[in-house]
């Protein structure tokens, strides 16, 4: 699973998937989806330190990971903040019905969460950056156009979110390098998944690479390894006035 602090909880498409007309809304009242997704995300990250305040030890919203309830709680945030938005340019009591039914959805989905309990890390792994693709001479290897994605490791051996796909097409009798972009300082190594289409990518590596070593497609192809994951599983579940341990 994703961390809250890896980017926005919920995208456009979980959105379309609540209210079918929002793209439609969005284009009529000029309102940017993305940055209400965003408005949405720093208001619950306010709400979420306020969870977190006073509790002991480093748990912080580096730690919490993306559960169910917290990923409905934002959509639903974010269609309320859309539909006040509109209801302000326009004063359309259609526009304002909607605005509350929202802000009812997320007064649960908020209720949800804190009965279910925030899903949190011991040792948080961001999300990695797009790779940089580039590539060296090597004879005998055709023309290709690759898609790849990168994933930091913790000293757990925990993997976290994917990067998105990044996309060279490299010239015949070259081959593909793949270099990690800005590792966090908590990175102990990194995976590397590499494609031939957008849809699927595989892992590559046998063993973790170096945090700043660079990745060579072989002259011999590529492997079908594991798929990406989604990053971290919770390893804690913090509910009010306790804690409950996973394992």
């Amino acid at each position: 699973m994703a961390l809250f602090t890896d980017g926005a909880v919920s995208r456009i498409e979980d959105l379309i998937a609540y209210e079918s007309s929002v793209l439609e809304l969005a284009a009529t009242e000029q309102i940017d989806l993305t940055v209400k997704l965003n408005l949405a995300h720093d208001e619950l990250g306010i709400e979420l330190e306020a969870m977190l305040a006073g509790r002991q030890g480093t748990t912080g919203l580096a730690n919490i990971v993306v559960t169910g309830p917290l990923r409905k709680w934002h959509v639903f945030h974010t269609l309320a903040l859309i539909h006040r938005d509109a209801y302000y340019r326009q004063l359309n009591d259609r526009y304002q019905g909607k605005w509350k039914e929202y802000e009812k959805l997320a007064a649960r989905a908020r209720e949800a969460l804190l009965q279910t309990g925030l899903g949190v890390v011991f040792d948080p792994i961001p999300r990695a950056e797009k790779p940089e693709l580039s590539y060296i001479p090597a004879a005998g290897v055709g023309a290709a156009t690759y898609y790849v994605r990168a994933a930091w490791r913790n000293t757990r051996g925990e993997e976290g979110s994917p990067s998105e796909v990044a996309t060279l097409s490299v010239p015949s009798g070259n081959t593909l390098v793949v270099k990690p972009v800005r590792p966090p300082a908590c990175a102990a190594g990194w995976n590397v998944y590499v494609g031939f289409s957008a849809q699927e990518q595989t892992l590559q590596n046998a063993s973790p690479l170096r945090v700043n070593e660079t990745w060579t497609a072989p002259a011999t192809g590529l492997v079908q390894g594991a798929l990406p994951g989604n990053g971290q599983e919770p390893q804690t579940i913090l509910r009010t006035g306790r804690t409950l341990l996973r394992g």
